[in-house]
């Protein structure tokens, strides 16, 4: 039952990261084909790039979670 929780929670994550990605490539592309990105400030852009940099960092990090927890064994 371990190993499907475990499976189940993994397949969440890359799902909502690739999903996050995605909606995000979606925003940069209407904010730059629609010419509003010079007036943007520069939060908003900070957010876009927050939406496809956070997903990949989340990756990264539950990959550290998941070595970290082998190395310490079950507990």
């Amino acid at each position: 039952m371990e190993a499907f929780v475990r499976a189940t929670r993994r397949g969440g994550v890359i799902l909502i990261a690739v999903v996050s990605v995605i909606a995000a490539l979606g925003l940069v592309y209407l904010v730059f084909n629609g010419g509003s990105v010079s007036r943007l400030s520069t939060l908003h852009l900070v957010g876009l790039l927050g939406l496809l940099v956070m997903p990949i960092v989340t990756m990264g990090l539950l990959r550290l979670d998941q070595t970290t927890a082998r190395e310490r064994g079950a507990r």
